[in-house]
């Protein structure tokens, strides 16, 4: 998977989380931001990078 794609997405979720109209927006924006996180860990994992 993409790294860049990985880490865009990442931020994107961050920003919708801060800016979320309700709790129940921003739970599920901070659901992705981890979920993008760990995806992110895997990759880096998967090409050798230090965590």
């Amino acid at each position: 998977m993409d790294l860049n794609y990985l880490y865009k997405r990442h931020q994107i979720s961050l920003h919708m989380s801060d800016h979320a109209a309700c709790a129940q927006a921003r739970g599920i924006h901070r659901d992705f931001t981890r979920a993008y996180a760990a995806l992110i860990g895997v990759e880096r994992s998967r090409l050798g990078a230090a965590a």
